[in-house]
Formats: structure tokens, C-alpha cells, sequence
């Protein structure tokens, strides 16, 4: 008889520090039949480090993009009472990284789903950020699209709730940038190899920004990042803008692509440009 339920465990992995990883998450990697996984390099040599065998256990790679075949091949796993167990390469699977389609897919199917807690490099770099933790939104990874990045900084900013995302070491000075001409007040907490030997905590704010991207820092890997918007810095586009894009599109396209570059909402920059219409319509 199994020692576990039949079902699917989602296993928190260590973020760097092997040790952190829970007593109960290696009792059930020990006992499981099947390991899905985002790299079975990375877990396997997870497996070595925990001195646990992986010889005799089936191993399938899995992201939401894969075809269905992945999911009903876990889904006769269950159906064969076999413990299944999905990890992430590191932290909390399905934080930031591809999965939910399987949960839903798996709970339909009628079958228990497990959550096995473990490290996860959101929450453990916003509790040593000194930043606020009563309330706050993790983003993930921002979009590459520039207008789209600033305009989801400016919305959740809104919140006055800490802000927590994933961010590229190649991309530090262009969020850095990003914040400082569009928030007039801010700090932020750049935490890199968190658990590990050269675990770092940087903190910047809007005082000392310029500072820190003139010193050009160079940075590796996938960063932390934690982020208390204070104030923004209103821009507002003139009435003389509105009218130059008004020759080339409608109402609703100005708004819709102006609003985006804006502290104006999109309904209001909308009325502005009805206004401005009729105020030339009777000039004419």
C-alpha cells in the first residue's frame, strides 16, 4: 500500500540552499513514481545533492506550451495509482512559471492536488527588503513592450501596495530608468543569489538612482525585485497633442494609445478629445 494519497503533489524545491528544502517534500520525492519537471538535469542533480535515488523513477519534462500528450500521460499515471510529484528548477512551481493548464486539466479529471510549501523568492526577498509586506501584488515578469511596462508600474502603483517582480539583470537600468521618469518618489531592493554563498540585498531609491545606474553595475541571472511607489510624476499630454493626433485617429485610438503613456485615464483623455472636436467643429 502506497504511504501517500494518490494524487498530484506540487513540491517546493530549494531556491539555492539545498538544506531549505522540507522533510516532507523528500518523503514524497522519495516515494513518487513520476517526477514532472521543468529540466531533469536540474532536478536530478537536486536528487544527488539530497542523496535520494532517481534511477527508478519516470522523469517528464512539462511546460504548458507541450501538447496534451504530456497531460494524459500524468493523467494515467494517476489513473495507475502512482504518486506524481512537479517541480520546478527552483522555489514554488507555478510562481512565475507554466502549469495552471495542468492543475485545472488534473482537477477536472477528478483527481487531489497536493501543495507541498516550501521556499519561494518572492515572498523570502520581500521579508528582508524592509519594504511594506501588509499588503502587496507580485507581477512576475513585466512585459517587454515599454508603454505596457510602465503602464502596469502606474496601475498596481495605485494599489499603495508593495510590488514584487521578476526581473533580468540586463534589464536593471532600464527599469531603474523607467521608475525614475515616471515616479518622483520610490525604493526599490534588488535581491540576487538569494540563499546562496554571495547572496546580495542592494537597496535604491529615488534619491540615489542616478548614482547607482552612472556606476553601471553589473549584475547576472534573474533578479528579485521588491518596489514601494510613493508618488508618481503626473504627465499629462496638452491640448495642442491631442489635436495633432486627433488629424490621424479617432477618439478612441488617441485615448487608447495615449492613456498608456499617461497618468490621465483613458476615459478622460476619451472626453477630452470629444471636447476638443466640438470646440473645432464650431470654430468651423
Amino acid at each position: 500500500m502506497k504511504k501517500f494519497e494518490k494524487g498530484l503533489y506540487i513540491i517546493s524545491t530549494p531556491i539555492g540552499n539545498r538544506y531549505d528544502i522540507t522533510l516532507r517534500a523528500i518523503s514524497i520525492l522519495k516515494n513518487s513514481d513520476v517526477i514532472v519537471c521543468e529540466d531533469t538535469r536540474v532536478t536530478k542533480n537536486l536528487f544527488k545533492l539530497l542523496e535520494l535515488d532517481f534511477k527508478d523513477k519516470k522523469w517528464l519534462t512539462y511546460n504548458d506550451y507541450k501538447s496534451d500528450i504530456r497531460r494524459n500521460r500524468i493523467k494515467k499515471a494517476l489513473d495507475l495509482n502512482e504518486i506524481v510529484s512537479m517541480v520546478s528548477d527552483a522555489g514554488t512551481p507555478l510562481i512565475s512559471d507554466p502549469g495552471y493548464k495542468l492543475i485545472n486539466y488534473i482537477r477536472e479529471k477528478g483527481y487531489k492536488i497536493f501543495s507541498i510549501p516550501g521556499p519561494c523568492a518572492a515572498i523570502s526577498s520581500l521579508v528582508i527588503s524592509g519594504l511594506k509586506t501588509d499588503k502587496f501584488c507580485f507581477l512576475g515578469f513585466l512585459p517587454r513592450n515599454k508603454n505596457k511596462y510602465v503602464s502596469i508600474l502606474r496601475n498596481y502603483s495605485s494599489l499603495k501596495s508593495t510590488i514584487i517582480i521578476y526581473e533580468k539583470a540586463t534589464r536593471i537600468n532600464f527599469l531603474l530608468n523607467t521608475l525614475s521618469s515616471n515616479f518622483s518618489t520610490f525604493k526599490l531592493v534588488i535581491v540576487k543569489e538569494l540563499t546562496k554563498i554571495y547572496e546580495e540585498v542592494i537597496f535604491i531609491n529615488s534619491k540615489n538612482v542616478h548614482t547607482y545606474i552612472e556606476k553601471n553595475v553589473k549584475l547576472r541571472g534573474e533578479l528579485t525585485i521588491i518596489i514601494e511607489i510613493v508618488k508618481d510624476i503626473d504627465i499629462i499630454f496638452s491640448d495642442k497633442v491631442l489635436l495633432i493626433e486627433l488629424k490621424k485617429l479617432k477618439p478612441s485610438q488617441v485615448s487608447a494609445m495615449l492613456s498608456k503613456k499617461s497618468t490621465e485615464s483613458r476615459e478622460k483623455i476619451y472626453k477630452r478629445c470629444i471636447g476638443l472636436i466640438k470646440n473645432e467643429n464650431k470654430k468651423n
